[in-house]
């Protein structure tokens, strides 16, 4: 069974993989986090998405945030690369990522980015039990921007990283495709918002029984490319 502890106001906040619903501490410390537009149906999603990812929403390693009106479950690099090592640890697997590689508009690889201008696209390797999964990421469909059209602070200053950090979540999720479909990383978002779906639905549990999309055992949320886990456009 799996099992979230943490301690808070010295409570004890444990979220069990048999439980069925958030108690009423649980509910007061997810709204304490900023969790207080949501329904039932959304809590319901993101305690079983907690529950699947063995990540602990109360120590901030994943969690809900209202986007254009829906709420969308999203953690960063480190709650991927969380999940996916103890995964491998619980199978016996092995497991690898690469540093990444970046090239210009010339296609070109590169380990390492020197140049003055932000890289056209980043690549990111994971080789899981012996087999590999690639994930690209180009610089137009994940860079973020203010309203102005500039890129924000973090893709001004590190383009190359935050970049490389789109790829590897791509990759990741293509690895663990059981553990990390329906989730997706704060960089990753942050451009994607934008070019979701116009439509309007009221919670998560919708999207999911909906517009969910079963390609290969993955569930792969539309406007998702199922090949790559890429947000089209």
């Amino acid at each position: 069974m799996n099992e979230i502890a943490t301690v808070s106001h010295g409570s004890s906040l444990t979220l069990t993989g048999d439980q069925e619903f958030w108690t009423d501490k649980q509910v007061a410390a997810l709204r304490q986090l900023g969790v207080d537009r949501a329904t039932n149906g959304d809590l319901a999603v993101f305690m079983h998405v907690a529950q699947r990812t063995g990540l602990d929403p109360f120590a901030k390693q994943i969690y809900m945030v209202e986007r254009q009106g829906k709420q969308t479950i999203q953690t960063g690099i480190d709650g991927f690369r969380l999940v996916a090592r103890r995964s491998v640890d619980a199978s016996g697997e092995s497991l690898s990522i690469s540093g990444g590689e970046w090239c210009g508009p010339d296609g070109q690889w590169l380990d390492v980015w020197l140049a003055s201008h932000p890289p056209a696209a980043a690549r990111v390797t994971v080789e899981r039990g012996g087999h590999t999964f690639v994930g690209v990421a180009l610089l137009q469909e994940y860079i973020q921007r203010k309203r102005d059209g500039d890129p924000n602070a973090q893709w001004s200053q590190r383009p190359a990283h935050m970049l490389a950090k789109c790829a590897e979540a791509l990759a990741l999720r293509k690895a663990f495709p059981m553990d990390l479909s329906g989730v997706y990383t704060d960089d990753e978002l942050g451009q994607a918002e934008a070019r979701v779906s116009s439509r309007t639905r009221s919670s998560v549990a919708d999207v999911l029984a909906d517009e969910a999309a079963v390609v290969e055992g993955e569930i792969v949320p539309d406007g998702v490319a199922p090949e790559t886990g890429e947000v089209m456009s």
